[in-house]
């Protein structure tokens, strides 16, 4: 009866050694001599094409091999084909170590090199966002002088209006023009001014939405590779397949915007090339006066010749002033001219223009608006409450300040009209466009340069790390598999004995030691 019981259990040993193959120095592996043929819908006489090149883990298997061969029906084989890689990683002894040493230090490297693109990526949007930034400030800037200069203008204009010395106004006429002028000159400031904030708010949420999305893919991307190379190490592998299809949509996604920055890097080299090209042929209508538009030229034109008829105007009534009231001896008694001056004459203020509106040299004689109050403040008198002079001078102090005031106008207009020529070239914008494309181009193709390195480096190293998760990750789990699969059939699985050399258990049962 023992003997009859040893051999059932030696058969049902030798049987469990059929089914799952040799145990050799601690690691199951099969032969095509031991191994008892499986389970198969096939005929007994169907030859197996290509069995033993087509023996590959089977995702939808469990990675149990795949036994049917070359068959391009069979979903397990393209399964199975899918992770060929993995065959290799299923070899014995030395040469497992090995691999599984190679394996990390792949890992290692991979996620090194993604963590540097992550870096890269930080790095190079940041610089690319500030000088981007830098310079859309810079156009902006450009088109707030501008459109300051034309409200400078516009209201010295209206200032003039206000002009009174000596109960003396500019003519009615010339009010009315002013009036005009103001108007095509604030049209012109409020459309430059909308347009450049129209288009600085539309490239500002265009920057800050890529900034945003490189900063959220750098993060994440970094996490993902370093979880992923933590669990791989671990060894859990439910988790690494959760972290393997985030990883292949985190690629796609890295590639989706390494397509766009291509994208933002080709419509920054065209604008930068369109630049170039509107600088040596400012006046023609090009898309690029939707940036900075040219102030129309027939509103400068009447502006320049305004601004000069009126400073022109207000000297006649200074100069007239001078002549009737302040240099005029006239006797007292009635006459409303007399407020007791006396001294020497004051000199007149001199004609920035002549009658052509053609700029003229000042005389010494004469004072120009630069000076003029200087001059001027020499000629006050002392007031008594009856209002004249009670010393030597030619002009009372509300006098005086009625003359300055008049000739700040006057200064202010010839100084802010002249530059409404470079307005009227396209000089403004033309210096603005020269200097975008020789110091702010080059750097901002740099950058993207930049961003571009690390968007490809970290989308090749999570992209070959997603490989090496699976097969770093499953480098126990094989043995493990196996051997709690023998312990079971064999009824021998207690816990921690799931390691059973199967083959020298049978030898020993054979020779009667168990």
């Amino acid at each position: 009866m023992l003997i009859r019981n040893s051999y059932a259990k030696l058969n049902l040993l030798i049987t469990g050694k059929d089914n799952f193959g040799h145990w050799r120095n601690g690691i199951l592996s099969s032969t095509p001599a031991t191994e008892a043929p499986s389970p198969s819908n096939y005929p007994s006489n169907t030859l197996v094409l290509a069995g033993s090149r087509t023996k590959r883990p089977d995702i939808l298997n469990n990675f149990k091999h795949y036994q049917a061969g070359w068959d391009i029906t069979n979903k397990h084989y393209w399964a199975a084909l899918l992770l060929s890689f993995l065959q290799y990683y299923d070899i014995k002894g030395q040469q497992s170590h090995s691999s599984q040493r190679l394996c990390l230090i792949l890992l290692l490297v991979f996620t090194c090199a993604s963590a540097i693109g992550c870096i890269l990526l930080s790095v190079g949007q940041d610089q690319f966002h500030g000088k981007a930034m830098d310079t859309l400030n810079y156009v902006v800037n450009q088109s707030d002088y501008t459109v300051q200069t034309l409200v400078n203008v516009t209201g010295y204009l209206s200032l003039a209006k206000t002009v009174n010395v000596a109960q003396v106004f500019l003519p009615s006429d010339v009010k009315d023009d002013i009036d005009h002028l103001n108007v095509d000159l604030n049209n012109a400031a409020n459309t430059l001014r909308l347009k450049t904030n129209q288009n600085s708010h539309t490239i500002k949420t265009v920057f800050d939405t890529v900034r945003l999305s490189m900063i959220a893919v750098a993060v994440v991307m970094l996490l993902v590779s370093l979880l992923g190379l933590f669990l791989s190490i671990l060894g859990h592998k439910n988790t690494i397949y959760i972290f393997i299809i985030s990883g292949w949509l985190l690629v796609a996604v890295t590639f989706i915007l390494c397509g766009a920055f291509v994208i933002i890097n080709n419509a920054i080299t065209d604008t930068c090339m369109a630049m170039g090209q509107w600088v040596d042929n400012p006046h023609a209508e090009t898309a690029l006066s939707n940036i900075l538009p040219c102030v129309d030229q027939a509103t400068t034109n009447d502006t320049l010749y305004k601004s000069k008829l009126v400073v022109n105007d207000i000297t006649n009534i200074i100069n007239g002033f001078i002549g009737s009231f302040a240099n005029s001896n006239a006797p007292p008694g009635g006459n409303s001219n007399y407020y007791n001056q006396s001294g020497p004459l004051m000199p007149y203020l001199c004609y920035p223009y002549d009658s052509q509106l053609h700029e003229l040299e000042c005389p010494p004689q004469l004072v120009s608006m630069a000076n003029a109050s200087v001059v001027w403040q020499n000629y006050i008198c002392s007031v008594s409450e009856s209002g004249y002079c009670r010393s030597t001078g030619r002009l009372t102090p509300e006098m005086y300040q009625e003359l300055v005031g008049a000739v700040n106008i006057s200064y202010a207009l010839q100084h802010y009209a002249p530059p409404l020529l470079s307005l009227q070239d396209c000089n403004f914008v033309r210096e603005t466009f020269r200097i975008i494309t020789s110091d702010h181009c080059p750097p901002l193709e740099d950058r993207l340069r930049m961003v571009n390195a690390g968007l490809g480096l970290v989308s090749v190293g999570v992209m070959l790390s997603l490989a090496l998760w699976i097969m770093y990750a499953n480098r126990p789990q094989r043995e493990e598999v196996f051997g709690k699969i023998s312990c079971k059939m064999m009824g021998k699985c207690n816990g921690s004995n799931t390691s059973i050399d199967v083959e020298s258990r049978s030898m020993k049962m054979a020779r009667g030691e168990v």
